[in-house]
């Protein structure tokens, strides 16, 4: 019988690769932004509630607000550092007109 930490602890990886796999689905659009040096009809507002969001998780997996969540802080974390590179990139080649 499996335990319920280790069954926690894979159903929580397989969780974290998911996450890695949606936080790297933009990067074929940042790739065309890049590209053509213009935002065209893109609009940062997927990119922006998903930075929140992961500045919420990874507040939720603080040690004192939620002990023995390392998981969600790693994936996380992860996340606010990829998200805020798409942000980072979009405004580098957004214009005043967004």
């Amino acid at each position: 019988m499996v335990s319920a930490d280790a069954a926690r602890n894979v159903v929580g990886i397989i969780g974290n690769v998911i996450s890695f796999g949606l936080f790297l689905s933009p990067t074929p659009v940042f790739w065309r932004i890049i590209k053509a040096k213009d935002v065209e009809e893109f609009k940062p507002d997927p990119y922006l509630a998903t930075l929140l969001n992961c500045m919420l998780w990874v507040f939720y997996g603080l040690p004192i607000v939620h002990p023995n969540s390392i998981l969600v802080v790693t994936i996380n974390g992860i996340g606010l550092v990829i998200e805020g590179s798409y942000l980072i990139i979009f405004f580098l080649y957004s214009t005043n007109n967004n």
